[in-house]
């Protein structure tokens, strides 16, 4: 009976194995030129994304966990600059009603910057499906920012919000990839 169990133990390892390693496999595949063609090829702004896609200087095209790295890194960035952006633009306004669109982009901000922190940690621990809730709620509060300018004054927010939706909507389409991959 001893032998019965240990062929049965043996055969079930060997099939998860057999299950586990492809989909562990296809997510850390270097890219091709399409995949990154199938990323970015409906995103608002094609050649935006596949210029950040291909932004990081030490690997031509890394695998769909390196390029959601890449994409959390540059969106952080990004984030964290508009986010200064903001600060220095209310502080140089006396109009109340623009300092009042300045600090409701300063409130979503603060929230994007939060949860950028939780999608590096998910991505860290390697939950992908996290990584691509959290680059969706971000972007909720990013279109937030955008309604709430209504000045001309704000135009450098708003070019600078622009930049910030690109890099969240790529992120976005990456981590979608990398989970339908998974």
């Amino acid at each position: 009976m001893a032998p019965s169990f240990s062929l049965s133990l043996l055969l079930s390892f060997m099939l998860t194995i057999l299950l586990i390693c492809p989909t562990h496999a296809q997510k850390n595949v270097q890219v091709s030129e399409k995949v990154l063609y199938d990323i970015c090829h409906n995103h608002a702004d094609s050649s935006f994304c596949l210029k950040a896609l291909k932004s990081d200087p030490s690997a031509s095209l890394p695998d769909l966990v390196g390029l959601t790295n890449i994409s959390i890194n540059l969106a952080d960035v990004a984030a964290n600059k508009t986010l200064e952006l903001i600060a220095s633009l209310k502080s140089k306004t006396s109009d109340t009603v623009l300092a009042s669109q300045y600090e409701s982009c300063r409130v979503f901000y603060g929230n994007i910057v939060d949860i950028i922190e939780d999608a590096k940690k998910a991505w860290k621990a390697g939950d992908y499906e996290t990584v691509f809730v959290k680059a969706g709620g971000i972007l909720t509060y990013n279109v937030d920012c955008s309604d709430a300018l209504t000045f001309a004054e704000a135009s450098s927010l708003q070019e600078a919000n622009k930049e910030v939706y690109n890099c969240f909507t790529t992120l976005l389409r990456v981590s979608k990839r990398l989970t339908k991959d998974s």
